[in-house]
């Protein structure tokens, strides 16, 4: 589980599954990994801006938050690809 509380007042939450964002004076978003669209932008002055949904929720990483927003995009990159491996299925016992 990581769980991120950014300059902005933002919240974000990811499980390996969901990603959740609450951010004060506006509805709570989820987002289900097989279905979430990432687009991260690097400014020249370091700061990020990671769009969720095509811009549905917005959340913006001040440069001293850079090693938080690696942290989240690597553990979306890592979740995605473990869905992409094969399951195993195992006989029932018995």
């Amino acid at each position: 589980m990581l769980e991120l509380r950014l300059q902005s007042g933002q919240v974000v939450s990811f499980d390996g599954r969901v990603v959740e964002v609450f951010s004060d004076g506006a509805p709570s978003s989820r987002f289900h990994l097989v279905q979430l669209e990432v687009d991260a932008v690097e400014a020249a002055d370091g700061s990020t801006t990671i769009e969720l949904e095509d811009g549905a929720v917005t959340l913006g990483f001040v440069p001293a938050e850079a090693p938080a927003c690696a942290r989240l995009l690597a553990a979306i990159a890592q979740a995605r690809a473990a869905l992409e491996q094969p399951t195993l299925l195992r006989p029932p016992v018995g």
